[in-house]
């Protein structure tokens, strides 16, 4: 089981993953955003409530990470005030920032799952 730390960070990435989830609203495709931004906020909800199961987070991480890859040539050349503002500038600063939002998601998966691995019962 996770610590309280882990436990009060996951809430805290819960609520950023559901945030990112609920703005997706307005995006071109928010059906695949906003499934993305939910299983990580899934995730991070069990493990804010102590629940932290190896399998669909390890699961979880493969898959953003290979999302990450492929849109990471978005980031090449992207415009720096894709990531300064709220406010979408441009339409061609939508792939960089949901890079972003992607490698996040697979940050923390990892992070979960690692713990997970760690905490597992032999």
């Amino acid at each position: 089981m996770p610590g309280r730390g882990f436990r009060l960070a996951a809430a805290v990435m819960t609520a950023l993953f559901l945030l990112s989830a609920a703005v997706q609203w307005n995006d071109p495709d928010p059906v695949v955003w906003m499934g993305i931004y939910g299983l990580a906020a899934a995730l991070s909800g069990a493990a804010a409530a102590g629940r932290l199961p190896l399998g669909p987070n390890l699961g979880a991480a493969i898959l953003f990470l290979v999302l990450t890859a492929l849109w990471a040539p978005s980031l090449l050349g992207a415009r720096g005030a894709a990531f300064t503002s709220f406010h979408m500038q441009a339409a061609r600063d939508e792939e960089p920032r949901e890079t972003v939002g992607l490698a996040i998601c697979a940050g923390w998966s990892l992070a979960q799952s690692a713990l997970a691995w760690r905490t597992r019962k032999r």
